[in-house]
């Protein structure tokens, strides 16, 4: 999926957070869920253990509607800057469900509340602009999670 944010996120720090348990992802924007990919399969499931890291590069082709927005090399370097950065988790041998979210608002024991999903809606409804789920040019033979 991807979201154009409803606010500019050039003009403030905002926070972004992934909660990553063995039964779902949610991606949250400012403590909103925006969106939420839960386990339907072994085989759609990442549950090996992960790492972090962070880049700044060209998605001319894919992330900038068909490259409409090219980088501007004019500008460059470019710097990311993180601000209060919090990394929580569990460890992958541990094979708990219960992997506590790095914020004060977790979610609830079985995933989101109706407040959260509420929320979450209203994000997709007016922010979504891509789901590689509804889109007629693939095929979702091959794309087991939708």
């Amino acid at each position: 999926m991807k979201f154009h944010l409803w606010f500019d996120p050039t003009q403030d720090f905002h926070n972004y957070a992934i909660l990553w348990n063995p039964s779902e992802i949610i991606f949250y924007v400012d403590d909103v869920p925006i969106r939420r990919y839960p386990r339907k399969s072994d085989a759609t499931f990442p549950l090996r253990p992960m790492w972090v890291y962070g880049s700044i590069w060209d998605a001319s082709s894919w992330a900038t509607e068909g490259g409409k927005y090219k980088a501007d090399y004019e500008y460059q370097p470019f710097i990311g800057r993180y601000r209060d950065f919090k990394l929580g988790g569990c460890k992958a041998s541990s094979g708990s469900a219960s992997c506590s979210p790095p914020w004060s608002q977790p979610s609830g024991p079985r995933g989101l509340s109706s407040q959260q999903y509420a929320a979450m809606d209203w994000v997709q409804r007016n922010y979504k602009v891509y789901d590689y789920c509804s889109d007629p040019s693939r095929d979702h033979t091959l794309i087991p999670e939708c």
